[in-house]
C-alpha cells in the first residue's frame, strides 16, 4: 500500500492525514481524531459589545476575566490567587511557549512527562531546549530519579501535564509537593499542563502544585478554556505564578501580540461563570460507554483513563501509521496515532471520548473491521 504521510513533510502526520481528507470533500469521511470535548447543547456566548472591539484589551487580560479565572482557581484549589498573578494568553500553548522563552538560558535542559504533544515539544527545541523524558505511574514518579537529573547544571525546569494527555495519568498530591521541594531546592523551575483539570473520573481529583507551596518563584500552572470548557476557538488561556514571572511575561506578551480579542475574553468569563458541570458529565458517560466498548476488543491494551479525553489504546499492529494510512484510504476513516507525541514508544492511537455516543459506536465498529482487515495484509504484533 502506498502511504499517505511522509517524514520529510513540515506538517505532522495527523495534518497530512486531515489534509488528505480536505482535498477529497466528496467522499463520506469519518474524522475520530479531535480531543476537544464537545457539549450536548450550545455553549453560551456574549452579546456584541463596541469597546470590546474598539479598543486594546489590557495585556495582562481584562479585569472581568482575571477576576472570573481567579475565582474558579480559588473555588477548585483552595488558593489565595490574585490578578496579578495571572496573565490571560492566546491559549495554553501561546502560555507554555511565553513561560519556556522566559527561562530559557544557553544549554538549558527541559525534563519533561512522556509522551510529550509533539508541537510543545517542537517548541523547547527551536529555543535550544535539549529535552529529557520520564514517565509516571499511577500518579507516582520516581523522585529520586528526578533528584539525579536535576543535579546537571543545565537543567532548567520540569514540565509535568496533569491529568495526562494522552495517557489520562493524575500526578498525586504528594507528587507535585514533592516536586515543588525540588525545584525550589535546586533552582529550577516546574511548570504544570493542567488543560485537563476538570477532567477526571471515578472519584479522581487533579491538583496543582500551586496549592503545594506559599512561594511560587519557581512554580507556574498554565490552563486554557479549549478542553475544560470545550471552547478551542476562544483561544483563550492563562499562565498563573509569582507576581514578577507574570510581570516579565506580560511584557514579552504586549510587544508580540499587544493584547488577547476582548469578545473572546466576555464569552470566557460568561463560561466560567456558568461552569462546565454538565459538559464534564457528559464526557464522563462517553467514557464508560467506550470503556465497555474496548473491554470487547481483542488483542488491545490499554489502562483506563483517570483523566483527560481519550483512551491511549496500543493495536496489535507493527506500524501504527501505516496501519492510520491503511484506514484512511480503505475505510474513509482518520485517527490519531502516537506520531502526535514525542518520547513514547509502541503502536498506540488515541481513542477520544469527546465524540456523542453514536458518532463513537460507528467509529468503534469501523475500528475493529480494520484491525481485522489490516490483519490479512500485513503483519501483526504477537
Amino acid at each position: 500500500m502506498q502511504r499517505i504521510t511522509t517524514s520529510d513533510s513540515p506538517f505532522t502526520l495527523l495534518q497530512q492525514r486531515l489534509q488528505y481528507v480536505s482535498l477529497q470533500q466528496e467522499k463520506p469521511w469519518r474524522v475520530w481524531v479531535e480531543n476537544v470535548p464537545q457539549w450536548e447543547t450550545q455553549s453560551p456566548t456574549a452579546q456584541f459589545e463596541f469597546p470590546l472591539v474598539s479598543e486594546y484589551a489590557p495585556c495582562e487580560g481584562y479585569p472581568f476575566l482575571l477576576d472570573a479565572i481567579r475565582n474558579r482557581e480559588n473555588g477548585m484549589y483552595g488558593l489565595q490567587l490574585e490578578q496579578d498573578q495571572i496573565l490571560v494568553t492566546n491559549g495554553a500553548l501561546h502560555g507554555l511557549s511565553l513561560i519556556f522563552r522566559s527561562l530559557y538560558r544557553p544549554h538549558a535542559v527541559a525534563l519533561c512527562q512522556a509522551p510529550i504533544l509533539g508541537s510543545i515539544a517542537t517548541i523547547l527545541e527551536s529555543y535550544g531546549y535539549t529535552i529529557k523524558y520520564f514517565t509516571s505511574h499511577q500518579g507516582e514518579l520516581d523522585i529520586e530519579r528526578l533528584k539525579a537529573e536535576c543535579a546537571d547544571p543545565n537543567v532548567s525546569l520540569v514540565y509535568v501535564n496533569t491529568p495526562h494527555n494522552p495517557t489520562g495519568d493524575i500526578l498525586s498530591r504528594n507528587t507535585l509537593a514533592q516536586l515543588a521541594e525540588l525545584v525550589q531546592r535546586r533552582g529550577i523551575n516546574l511548570v504544570a499542563d493542567m488543560i485537563y483539570d476538570s477532567l477526571t473520573f471515578d472519584g479522581a481529583q487533579s491538583f496543582t502544585p500551586l496549592a503545594a507551596t506559599s512561594v511560587w518563584k519557581n512554580v507556574y500552572a498554565v490552563n486554557s478554556m479549549s478542553k475544560n470548557y470545550g471552547s478551542p476557538g476562544l483561544r483563550i488561556g492563562w499562565v498563573m505564578s509569582d507576581r514578577e514571572n507574570i510581570r516579565r511575561m506580560a511584557g514579552f506578551f504586549e510587544q508580540e501580540c499587544v493584547a488577547i480579542c476582548g469578545i473572546a475574553q466576555k464569552q470566557a468569563q460568561l463560561l466560567l461563570e456558568r461552569g462546565n458541570r454538565d459538559l464534564v458529565e457528559t464526557i464522563a458517560a462517553r467514557k464508560k460507554y467506550i470503556e465497555a466498548k474496548l473491554a470487547a476488543f481483542q488483542g488491545i491494551s490499554y489502562m483506563v483513563p483517570r483523566g483527560g479525553t481519550q483512551f491511549y489504546v496500543q493495536l496489535p499492529v507493527d506500524d501504527i501509521d501505516l496501519f492510520a494510512d491503511y484506514m484512511l484510504v480503505n475505510y474513509s476513516f482518520a485517527i490519531t496515532t502516537i506520531s502526535n507525541y514525542q518520547g513514547g514508544t509502541g503502536s498506540y492511537i488515541r481513542v477520544p471520548t469527546v465524540y456523542p455516543i453514536e458518532t463513537t459506536e460507528a467509529a468503534l465498529e469501523l475500528l475493529a473491521e480494520g484491525i481485522k482487515s489490516f490483519s490479512f495484509h500485513y503483519i501483526m504484533s504477537p
